[in-house]
C-alpha cells in the first residue's frame, strides 16, 4: 500500500471529490450564481442612457465571481477538512505515508476540477449578459475579441486559483468552519483596509485579491495603476502555491 504514486493517488482523491454531494452543490451554484449575475446585469441595462458599451456590459456580467470565488475556495477548503471532520484522514495516511504526495493531488485534482468549473461560470455569466440584451441597441461583445475572450478566460483562472488557495488554508486550519471564515477575511478585509487610504492605496490595492478581480482580471481594459489580469492570475497562483506550502510542512509534522 506504500507504493502508491502520484497518479494512484490522483485517481483516489478524484473519487473522493466527486463522491461528495457538497462538490456538485458547490460547482452547481457558481455556474448558476455567475449566470444569474449575467442575466441580471443585462436586463439591467436593457433600460440604460447612455447606451451601455459591450466592455461594460461584460464588465459587469463577470460580477458573479465575488460568490464564485467563495464557492469554489470554499470547495477547496472541504476537500482537505472534510477528511478531518469524518476522520477518514488517518486511512488516507495509512494507505499513503508520503503526506506531501497526498496533498499534491488534492491541489492537483481540486484545481483542476475548480478550472473547469470556473470557465464554465465565467462563460455562463458572458452568455447570460449577452441573452439578456438580445434586441437592444447595446452592441453585443464578441469572444472573437481579444480584450473579451481574455477577460472571460482569466476570470475562470482566478477562481481556480481561489480553490487552491482554500485547499491550502484546509490542511493549515484543518476546521471547516473556521477555514472557510479564514477563506472569506482573506477575500474580504484587505478590501476594506485598502480602502482606508483612498487613492494612495493603489500600490497595496493591486495586490489585494477582490481589487484584482474587479479591477483587472474580469475586466476588458484594467484600472491604470493595477497589475495587467494575467499578472494578477499569477499572482493568485503564487499566494496558492504559498498556502499549499504552509499547509504541506504542517501535514507533514503534525498528527493527523
Amino acid at each position: 500500500m506504500n507504493g502508491y504514486g502520484f497518479r494512484q493517488v490522483a485517481r483516489m482523491e478524484w473519487i473522493k471529490l466527486r463522491s461528495v454531494r457538497s462538490t456538485w452543490w458547490l460547482a452547481s451554484a457558481t455556474v448558476v450564481a455567475m449566470g444569474a449575475t449575467g442575466v441580471g446585469v443585462g436586463v439591467g441595462y436593457r433600460s440604460h442612457t447612455p447606451v451601455a458599451t459591450a466592455a461594460q456590459i461584460l464588465n459587469n456580467s463577470l460580477s458573479g465571481a465575488i460568490l464564485a470565488q467563495l464557492l469554489l475556495g470554499a470547495l477547496g477548503v472541504l476537500a482537505v477538512t472534510g477528511e478531518y471532520g469524518t476522520g477518514m484522514i488517518r486511512s488516507t495516511l495509512a494507505a499513503v505515508p508520503r503526506r506531501r504526495t497526498v496533498l499534491a493531488a488534492k491541489a492537483a485534482v481540486c484545481g483542476g476540477a475548480a478550472l473547469a468549473v470556473g470557465l464554465v461560470g465565467s462563460f455562463a455569466g458572458y452568455v447570460g449578459g449577452q441573452l439578456a440584451i438580445l434586441g437592444t441597441a447595446i452592441p453585443a461583445a464578441s469572444l472573437g475579441d481579444p480584450a473579451i475572450s481574455r477577460a472571460v478566460l482569466l476570470t475562470g483562472g482566478y477562481l481556480a486559483a481561489t480553490a487552491l488557495i482554500g485547499v491550502g488554508i484546509g490542511a493549515v486550519v484543518r476546521h471547516s468552519g473556521a477555514a472557510i471564515g479564514a477563506l472569506f477575511g482573506l477575500m474580504f478585509v484587505p478590501v476594506i483596509v485598502v480602502g482606508m487610504f483612498g487613492e494612495s492605496g493603489i500600490m497595496v490595492g493591486r495586490f489585494v485579491p477582490l481589487l484584482m478581480l474587479l479591477n483587472s482580471v474580469a475586466v476588458t481594459s484594467p484600472i491604470p495603476g493595477l497589475f495587467a489580469g494575467w499578472i494578477s492570475v499569477l499572482l493568485m497562483c503564487g499566494y496558492a502555491a504559498v498556502a499549499i506550502l504552509c499547509g504541506g510542512i504542517l501535514l507533514r509534522h503534525r498528527d493527523a
